[in-house]
């Protein structure tokens, strides 16, 4: 641990003027959507300082000795407690060692003097629909033991439920947290914000418990990023705004109306979702694929974003060390676009799969995503319909039913019996020609077109994937691997995350066929 921070030290003062200058690319990427942002008119200024501190409070946390107590992961979104430029002299002025940095017991004092404690910046709110023991709550759970640990689970909402505080809504140049209208639950732990794709699962969990006052809360809280940003950002803090994540929030719009039929919620939702599905459909994240049969459109993951991640500078920083500098814009942009994906990070975005600093995710047309699109357009189509909208149902209907030509023609593999990403050859051209990216790993993300319906009903292609999702080494003892290549990152083998147990619920008589001849697998 000391010989690694003695390393960081080497590099400190390069990255102390890097950082900046990073700090200073946000400020003016933030100017640019601030198009959007009629409400929050400070926010671009705003956002330039706060992140330049977020940056160059990781830079000295370094160095700091083990038990120290100034750990980024709890300083990062601090909120300041009085004007930046003010905290911004107060900071150059502070006694430095030899080393270049204030001592350990300067920073936390100077921390303790302009900036508030961690999660300040929300408040508990306690939702008034939420009851200890909902009624009609998991009524097909009977095992005493099992219900009483699901009770204790719906009574975890007390606890992750949140409102934003009123300084962020009336002083947003203080903060790194979005304004929210609403109520949110958070994922907890050092996870202080909302986040976009983790929504859709909180959500289902919200109405189970019967909470659908607050569901709608969460949903309508992305619904107001998506309007004041033109997409739904990774999470609801300032340096996610470059990039969204997994487009599920026309899932969530549909779950929350089949719920409660409100159709005032939905005549808001639907011209959002609208906008949504432009976001991710027009280029560059959208991209031509021409092949001798004709040409395809399919998107991909591409974050607005050249740089370090601020909430990852250290590790952003020296995976591109040895780097020309156009070569270590290309590395940030696909690892913040990788971010993007929500399986950050992962060996299918590698070229080499054990090493961070070959990610290609932007030459990557990912099976999973289109598939979300296509289900993004086929909700669209069915929430039009149930506002009369026949002829927006129709145009969605027609998008769908191109995108899933496209999956099924340029993705699926017969042999393999699973739709792979597609590698873009180069990316500079338009349009552009991509093969099959189909190596020997398995990946979860292979199967999920088969969760959103790509291959028909009852088909022989859903018969294929799914006798071929049992033979995939992915089926675990704990769950669903994510893959099967340990790579030692966290979407990798062996690791099950909960989303992905969902979205490879293949076994579905409705969707695949009977299983008779698979009952010889071993869980």
């Amino acid at each position: 641990m000391y010989c690694r921070l003695q390393r960081a030290l080497l590099t400190v003062q390069q990255l102390y003027s890097h950082a900046s200058g990073v700090a200073n690319l946000l400020g003016k990427e933030l100017a640019e959507h601030s198009c959007h942002a009629h409400s929050l008119q400070l926010l671009p200024r705003a956002t330039t300082a706060v992140t330049t501190f977020l940056i160059l409070f990781k830079i000295p946390d370094w160095h700091m000795h083990p038990g120290s107590n100034l750990c980024f992961l709890s300083s990062r979104d601090l909120p300041l407690l009085r004007d930046a430029a003010a905290v911004n002299a107060s900071f150059n002025t502070l006694p430095k060692e030899a080393n270049g940095f204030p001592a350990n017991k300067t920073l936390q004092d100077f921390l303790a003097a302009n900036f508030g404690a961690a999660g300040s910046d929300f408040e508990s709110a306690v939702p008034e629909d939420f009851y200890a023991e909902p009624d009609n709550f998991l009524p097909n759970v009977t095992d005493p033991a099992i219900r009483k640990w699901a009770l204790q689970v719906n009574g975890l909402w007390q606890d992750l439920c949140r409102e934003v505080n009123e300084s962020v809504m009336q002083q947003p140049q203080l903060h790194s947290l979005l304004p929210l209208p609403g109520i949110t639950a958070v994922p907890g732990d050092r996870f202080r914000e909302l986040y976009y794709w983790d929504s859709f699962w909180v959500i289902k969990g919200l109405l189970v418990s019967g909470m659908t006052e607050t569901a709608t809360s969460e949903v309508t809280n992305l619904l107001s990023l998506q309007e004041t940003y033109g997409h739904v950002p990774n999470g609801a803090r300032v340096y996610y705004i470059n990039r969204s994540q997994p487009p599920m929030l026309s899932n969530m719009v549909r779950a929350v109306y089949e719920a409660t039929q409100d159709d005032s919620f939905l005549a808001y939702a639907l011209p959002l979702l609208i906008s949504e599905h432009n976001y991710w459909t027009v280029e560059p994240k959208q991209v031509t694929v021409s092949t001798d049969s004709g040409s395809y459109k399919l998107s991909r993951f591409y974050a607005d974003w050249f740089a370090p991640r601020p909430e990852s500078y250290l590790e952003d920083f020296q995976s591109a060390q040895g780097m020309s500098g156009s070569q270590q814009q290309q590395l940030w942009h696909d690892l913040a676009s990788g971010a993007e994906s929500g399986m950050d990070f992962s060996s299918r975005w590698f070229g080499n799969p054990d090493n961070i600093s070959t990610i290609q995710t932007t030459r990557i047309i990912p099976a999973e995503l289109n598939a979300y699109l296509y289900q993004m357009e086929s909700n669209i189509a069915e929430l039009a319909d149930g506002m009369g909208n026949s002829t927006l149902a129709a145009s969605f209907r027609d998008f769908a039913a191109a995108r899933k030509a496209a999956i099924n023609t340029l993705m699926y593999n017969d042999t393999a019996g699973r739709w792979f990403d597609l590698i873009i050859d180069d990316t500079t051209r338009s349009p552009v020609a991509a093969v099959q990216n189909n190596n020997t790993i398995s990946y979860v993300s292979q199967y999920i077109p088969l969760w959103v319906g790509i291959a028909d009903e009852g088909s022989s292609q859903a018969a294929a994937v799914t006798r071929s999702f049992f033979e995939s080494g992915l089926i675990q003892a704990g769950g669903i691997s994510t893959s099967t290549y340990n790579s030692s990152q966290q979407w990798d083998f062996p690791n099950c995350w909960a989303p992905l147990q969902v979205l490879t619920s293949v076994l579905n008589p409705k969707t695949c066929f009977p299983y008779s001849s698979l009952n010889t697998v071993s869980f």
